[in-house]
């Protein structure tokens, strides 16, 4: 929660104090639990504020009820502050404000001094707001407080009638490992942008804390430059901000919709009503679910069930791991199957004989090439994905440049098939044993080809990659019952098989082998 020192302009300090932290009780929404004994419940920085007047020597509850609230002004859209007006007596009312110090102070006409509201001159308003600057450029949040006693008829009308009180500030802490997370946001490629109603001082400074520059400058936005910008400059602008500071809900929502013309993917989390309008304007609004409000929950894409953030990031990996192992797949069954129709095309082309059989292609079909697909489709994060850009979503899953490669592969498993058939027609004519060496030799060159799959840029020798079990299982299990039909005599007449020689085994291996040993090199020459 936040930390709360507390610092105070103006003569008498013990005075000042004492009425500021009862500003700070009185204006606020805070409740207490069990009949005023136990935890705080409200906003954390109204809570934190309220600590700091209880470990002052408050009493809250005791302040509230000799000081009953009549009338509660929340903070809006071109009014940042709040105010609570409460009853003295039958004639008197007190009015309690905090909020933006800028406009805190405008509202002020007197300073308390020596106990006694005195004249707030020029030079001493340019040092309160010097000292404002201070304590947020130190990234503190900084409320202003001021009161005023005055009748019934004037309760709802205080300007020029507030005496200033003085300043109060807040460390806000940054979660642990938010710096780092931030890191990871970047190395995937997502920019990281803050909405905040702070200052733009403080809001500078706990940027630069977190690190959203990433090594270079970190621009920041008033809200009062949005109000003059056109939405056309504004889509331009917002492509190198890093910060946006004292925003209100109607320019969150410009925000969001200022990067979404800008050809940006949004994700936005928040947990106020007031977020609502922008979460769901957004490509992907995350909630909070322990602290968000139900309004948030209820347009949201996504809820934070725990509130961490770094929930996000676990997500984004496992999003592109996902996408990636489709992608996985569908080469490998792609790449399988249209091998398949290139040795079939050219042996009949060439006349040279059915160099696959119907049950065979049936076989390969639905024993060899499912399981391993299945498999791929759940293969681990690869070490490096989110060091990877992200994709762009108009983006197809098989880009054009993927046709060439599959067709580069199959094109090689083929070719080592159609040489094994050449050579076993060349040993003994056309007949079921060419037919048979074709028939093994495409289905291991398959199973080798899974593991080619794993991965587009590592090899079989890249000893960091995660283990897969499940591809581990396929293989094995499909790799068996290939070995089962060429041993098991009905399974061999099924399947129109002959039996094979020890000299056959060793050109259905290099047959396979050397098609995946081509595959897996090309990608070390890329």
């Amino acid at each position: 929660s936040p930390q709360h020192p507390v610092i105070v302009l103006g003569g008498s300090e013990a005075e000042a104090v004492r009425r500021l932290l009862e500003v700070v009780v009185l204006c606020s929404e805070v409740r207490w639990g069990d009949a005023g004994n136990g935890s705080l419940e409200g906003s954390p920085t109204e809570c934190a504020l309220v600590e700091a007047a209880q470990a002052a020597g408050i009493d809250g509850p005791g302040l509230r009820r000799g000081r009953p609230l009549e009338h509660l002004e929340h903070r809006a859209e071109n009014r940042a502050y709040m105010a609570s007006v409460h009853t003295i007596d039958t004639d008197r009312r007190l009015v309690a404000v905090k909020g933006s110090p800028a406009e805190v102070l405008e509202l002020c006409a007197t300073v308390l001094e020596e106990g006694r509201p005195q004249p707030l001159t020029d030079r001493l308003r340019r040092r309160i707001l010097q000292q404002n600057e201070a304590m947020a450029s130190d990234a503190l949040r900084v409320l202003g407080g001021a009161y005023a006693e005055t009748d019934t008829a004037a309760a709802g009308d205080f300007a020029g009638q507030l005496t200033w009180l003085g300043l109060i500030g807040m460390e806000d802490s940054i979660r642990p490992g938010m710096a780092e997370l931030i890191g990871q946001f970047h190395d995937a490629g997502i920019q990281t942008v803050m909405i905040t109603g702070d200052q733009s001082a403080t809001a500078y400074s706990v940027g630069k804390r977190l690190g959203l520059n990433h090594e270079r400058q970190l621009e920041i936005v008033d809200s009062v430059s949005l109000d003059r910008l056109e939405p056309e400059i504004l889509s331009s602008i917002v492509r190198d901000t890093t910060v946006f500071a004292r925003v209100s809900p109607a320019h969150k929502l410009k925000i969001v919709q200022a990067f979404q013309e800008s050809g940006r993917v949004v994700a936005m989390t928040g947990d106020g009503i007031n977020d609502g309008p922008a979460l769901k304007a957004s490509d992907v609004g995350v909630a909070m679910g322990r602290h968000g409000t139900d309004v948030a929950r209820a347009v949201a894409d996504v809820v934070l069930e725990d509130d961490n953030l770094h929930t996000m990031i676990t997500a984004v990996e496992q999003g592109r791991a996902i996408y990636a192992n489709i992608r996985k797949s569908l080469r490998f069954l792609l790449s399988t199957n249209l091998s398949e129709i290139e040795v079939m095309l050219v042996t009949t082309a060439l006349g040279l004989g059915e160099a696959l059989n119907p049950m065979q292609l049936l076989w390969i079909n639905l024993l060899t090439d499912i399981f391993p697909a299945l498999a791929l489709a759940l293969e681990p994060p690869e070490r490096d994905v989110l060091k990877q850009k992200p994709r762009d979503p108009a983006e197809p899953i098989i880009r054009r440049e993927d046709f060439m490669k599959l067709l580069r592969e199959s094109s090689v498993i083929s070719a080592g098939c159609l040489g094994v058939y050449g050579l076993s027609m060349a040993r003994g004519g056309l007949g079921t044993a060419a037919s048979t060496n074709a028939f093994m030799t495409l289905t291991t060159s398959q199973l080798l080809h899974a593991l080619a799959c794993r991965s587009e840029e590592t090899t079989v020798l890249d000893r960091t990659r995660a283990r897969n079990p499940y591809l581990a299982a396929a293989l094995a299990g499909s790799l068996g019952l290939q070995v089962l039909a060429a041993l098991v005599p009905q399974l061999r007449g099924i399947l129109r098989m002959s039996p094979l020689a020890l000299a056959d085994v060793a050109l259905i291996a290099a047959g396979a082998g050397l098609p995946f040993l081509v595959n897996e090199g090309a990608k070390t020459l890329r």
